[in-house]
């Protein structure tokens, strides 16, 4: 009904006739999810995942939510004096049309602080998206081992920790 709804307020000159084009979750292509396998009572970890935006506008991740930890959270690395900090990124994270933002080691990633089980290698879990445009997107993936996680190298058309894709609203 609200389709045609807008149709009419289009016809009847209510709305304008240029609409911005949104990303939709169909408009976003996902790498596989890997966690962190954690040893022992390791109370954090982390998540890492490719996220290409084929849409033709930009996409906004906006923030992360799992069962896992006590706190979800997009980290980024940062170069601070020398010594290499995390730090939350707050504001969210710009996935550029046709650009792969790479959440990767030593770089932006999804953090899992307070973690109520431990992340076991093979165990799947999953983590869900927020995304400005495309909505709650919820993935899947396995925890292996550190040496096991496929980090992607930043480079030509991707989005990077080195790119300072923050954004404020």
């Amino acid at each position: 009904m609200k389709i045609v709804q807008m149709f009419v307020a289009i016809l009847a000159g209510i709305l304008p006739w240029t609409v911005v084009e949104q990303a939709l979750a169909s408009d976003l292509v996902f790498s596989e999810l890997q966690f962190r396998a954690t040893v022992g009572n390791m109370p954090n970890s982390a998540a890492y995942v490719s996220i290409s935006n084929k849409s033709a506008d930009d996409e906004f991740l906006m923030s992360v939510e799992s069962n896992l930890a006590r706190k979800t959270e997009l980290h980024s690395m940062v170069m601070d004096g020398g010594v290499m900090r995390m730090r939350q990124v707050e504001t969210g994270l710009r996935i550029p049309a046709g650009k792969t933002l790479h959440l990767a080691p030593g770089g932006y990633h999804i953090m899992l602080s307070g973690l109520k089980a431990p992340l076991a290698v093979g165990s799947s879990f999953s983590v869900s998206l927020l995304f400005e445009y495309a909505g709650k997107v919820t993935l899947h993936g396995m925890a292996k081992r550190p040496s096991e996680i496929n980090s992607r190298a930043s480079s030509g058309d991707h989005a990077s920790a080195n790119d300072k894709q923050e954004y404020s609203n």
